[in-house]
């Protein structure tokens, strides 16, 4: 046996098109018994139920409208901020404070040159060789070791004595922005090599 308000959504669906039937807004506004209850009284022409069923419905639609648009914008910033990360990553292939390989946990390549910084301040390495004779990981100083002479030079004025870009480039005769592409293309390089066991 079927309840008052069961009979009433029957009685509701019946006399409607089949795309009003399979509306999800629709739907979701008849699951509320009252909100039948008032489109019931309203067919049988009571107007404050219509009244009042037509104000339910603007609030539930602005509702689903308001939640759809909160979803959307939810979306559309994570892929924004999943692309930024991506071209952030992309463009800083090596930073010191990240771990070398996502696999496992590895210390930074921060961690490698800091732990020598002072032995590098004492001897005052000016010297690419020198620094990479000074590197106590064997992977890291093979890896120094393939970089191209111009790469180990920046390196060297970079991480070993603390020059800045614009430092280096007075230093070298080029622009400092030749100095930062050969810095990250080099800092690259390092990454790749170590994730590859040198």
């Amino acid at each position: 046996m079927l309840s008052e308000t069961e009979t009433q959504k029957n009685t509701l669906f019946s006399d409607v098109p089949r795309s009003f039937k399979s509306d999800r807004i629709i739907q979701s506004f008849f699951m509320n018994e009252e909100n039948v209850r008032l489109y019931t009284n309203s067919r049988n022409g009571i107007k404050e139920s219509k009244y009042e069923l037509e104000e339910r419905f603007r609030k539930h639609f602005f509702q689903v409208r308001f939640i759809t648009f909160l979803v959307n914008t939810i979306k559309y910033c994570t892929i924004d901020q999943l692309r930024n990360q991506q071209k952030r990553n992309s463009r800083f292939a090596l930073i010191f404070d990240q771990p070398l390989s996502e696999e496992q946990e590895t210390s930074t390549l921060g961690e490698m040159l800091g732990n020598h910084q002072d032995d590098f301040l004492e001897n005052l390495i000016t010297d690419p060789a020198t620094f990479e004779s000074s590197l106590q990981n064997e992977s890291l100083a093979h890896a120094f070791s393939k970089l191209s002479e111009k790469q180990r030079l920046t390196i060297t004025l970079r991480y070993a004595l603390g020059y800045k870009d614009n430092e280096i480039a007075r230093m070298l005769g080029v622009s400092a922005q030749a100095v930062g592409k050969t810095k990250n293309a080099a800092l690259k390089k390092l990454k790749v090599l170590l994730m590859e066991g040198g």
